[in-house]
């Protein structure tokens, strides 16, 4: 399996970034120009002079006035892919009340894009119609001598483009950044034939409600803001209204402005998910190594890369497993193996933890009280006997007596006790009345959807191990292994039980959200993916599992729930 991309032998955090931004930003600047030209072509269609036609078309497109409108364009889209990127890269702050959501919401950084993503609809269409030609290409004519009237049928387009950008941003960017690995890695080519279909039709699709909304408003506000944009320039009215294809050059704009953003989308997923290849022995200080990328925090694309890059050659590179089953030399310690499962053994166990700790709930102790303890009854045929299990009368009374001390209450005490109820019964009702508690107070399942959204770090990493400790088992030839394979089996057999907790969360079962829930779809994948890599150990390793110092429950859970055989 050829998963290759084509990087020096060492390389930083830094030089992967770049590179892998770099072909995205430059393919969406590229691809506007593409999409730009075949505009002109089609509309300066002319199939009974097809010469005139391609002579026009190039006229149009060498022209110094094409390039001058074309340049604030291609700016935009060059800033907008620059500062989108950073949304794909970096570490994204954890939102656990809808308060913090808000203030990410309305961040700097989002406002600027959602200024950007505003800008570039309107200019835009601005672009297209300017170049095209047509009775929509100035905002202004030249009517009643030397006045300008406003070109409605243009304002209504130019206007349209703000509308679209701000609904793009608000409904599909906010919503949607995360990054999607393909199942089975293909060329970017055979992934761009494969996806262009779905692009296409999801950019016609959904654009079709924005562009009913904006008739909408426009039917409602329309008059008021071509009165305030004609008193603004000094314009008149002009005398020719546009028709109902305005509504069709409407759509067709607001498609396009869908199919570039979500291109742009699509190339970002394109080249950061793209498998690399990384060092397994470090080179110098600063070079990356697979296994300290497995704990990247800083940048998740990276530690994403990473354990996917375990997980093939895991499955798919004898010559690279061969690196954790060599000794160093001289000394003869297996570091390369060492530091692998010790950073992989890590991210494990905090993802054990972390599920732990968000989806346990601490049970109330309640003590039983002696006086209510039950009396057990004795069966008929036994009744002849003395229960040994029950209490005696006199025996109860003197332990009741003897052991419980009477209890004195005081009048300061038990008031106290009911103005502190009171006032904690009063902060409530006004944190609930304030939407305080609304604002402020932890949103349901908020840490559970942090961990499902890091599922894919516990898929590769947990496959990857699993892979290499069962090809250890004719490959190592020192053992290498074989010390840790009590730590591997029992941290892996305790995220299963963990993960198995999944499933007595509400909002995560399938008729709550769904068979196409995120949420749902990953915890499935990630207990299947946990549930295989046990499965692989105890297929290769299950004549064997009486020689390995593990715990009784862990191998009675691996004999009743993975069908372990030993």
């Amino acid at each position: 399996m050829n998963y290759n991309l084509t990087v020096p032998g060492s390389f930083t955090y830094k030089d992967l970034l770049l590179r892998k931004l770099s072909y995205a930003v430059i393919s969406s600047v590229l691809t506007q120009l593409f999409i730009l030209f075949i505009y002109v072509f089609l509309s300066n269609i002319d199939l009974l002079h097809p010469i005139q036609w391609g002579f026009s078309t190039l006229r149009i497109l060498t022209s110094f006035s094409t390039w001058i409108f074309m340049l604030p364009f291609l700016t935009i889209i060059f800033a907008q892919s620059l500062i989108c990127a950073k949304d794909y890269v970096i570490k994204t702050s954890y939102c656990s009340t809808r308060f913090q959501k808000f203030l990410s919401t309305f961040s700097v950084h989002n406002l600027i894009l959602c200024l950007l993503h505003v800008i570039a609809g309107a200019v835009l269409i601005w672009l297209f119609l300017s170049i095209s030609g047509g009775k929509y290409n100035n905002l202004t004519e030249n009517c009643k001598g030397l006045v300008y009237c406003l070109n409605e049928g243009a304002f209504f387009l130019v206007l349209s483009g703000f509308w679209t950008g701000f609904y793009f941003f608000m409904k599909v960017y906010i919503a949607e950044k995360n990054l999607t690995f393909p199942v089975i890695h293909q060329r970017k080519f055979l992934q761009f034939k494969s996806q262009l279909g779905s692009i296409v039709q999801d950019s016609i699709t959904h654009s079709f409600w924005p562009s009913i909304y904006f008739a909408f408003l426009y039917y409602l506000q329309g008059d008021s803001w071509v009165e305030g944009f004609k008193s603004i320039f000094g314009l008149l009215e002009y005398e020719v209204k546009p028709n109902v294809w305005i509504y069709f050059y409407l759509w067709f704009f607001n498609a396009l402005y869908y199919f570039n953003m979500n291109l742009m989308r699509f190339y970002f997923n394109l080249f950061l998910t793209e498998p690399v290849q990384f060092p397994l022995v470090k080179d110098h200080s600063d070079s990356l190594t697979l296994q300290e990328s497995i704990i990247n925090y800083e940048w998740p694309i990276v530690q994403n890369l990473a354990c996917l890059d375990l997980h093939l050659l895991a499955q798919w590179s004898a010559i690279r497993r061969q690196v954790f089953f060599t000794l160093s030399n001289p000394g003869g310690h297996p570091h390369n193996w060492n530091f692998l499962v010790e950073n992989v053994m890590k991210l494990v166990k905090e993802y054990t933890n972390l599920l732990n700790k968000t989806i346990d709930v601490p049970e109330q102790n309640t003590k039983p009280s002696i006086i209510q303890a039950p009396i057990i009854q004795s069966p008929d045929r036994f009744r002849n006997l003395r229960n040994m299990a029950l209490y005696d009368q006199d025996d109860f009374n003197i332990i009741e007596v003897s052991q419980v001390p009477a209890v004195k209450f005081s009048i300061s005490d038990n008031l106290i006790s009911k103005l502190s109820a009171r006032l904690s019964s009063t902060i409530e009702f006004v944190k609930v009345i304030l939407g305080i508690k609304f604002l402020f107070g932890e949103l349901p399942q908020a840490n559970v959807r942090k961990c499902l959204a890091n599922g894919h770090l516990i898929i590769w990493a947990s496959q990857g191990i699993a892979d290499i400790v069962s090809f250890s088992l004719t490959e190592d030839k020192f053992g290498i292994v074989q010390k840790d394979l009590p730590v591997i089996i029992s941290s892996l057999v305790n995220l299963k039980q963990s993960l198995e907790k999944l499933n007595k969360v509400p909002a995560l079962t399938r008729k709550m959200v769904g068979y196409d829930d995120f949420n749902y779809q990953m915890k499935g994948a990630v207990t299947a993916a946990v549930k295989r890599s046990l499965f692989n150990i105890c297929r290769t390793f299950g004549g064997y599992l009486h020689d390995i110092p593990l715990n009784k429950e862990v191998l009675q859970y691996l004999r009743t729930h993975i069908i372990c055989k030993s």
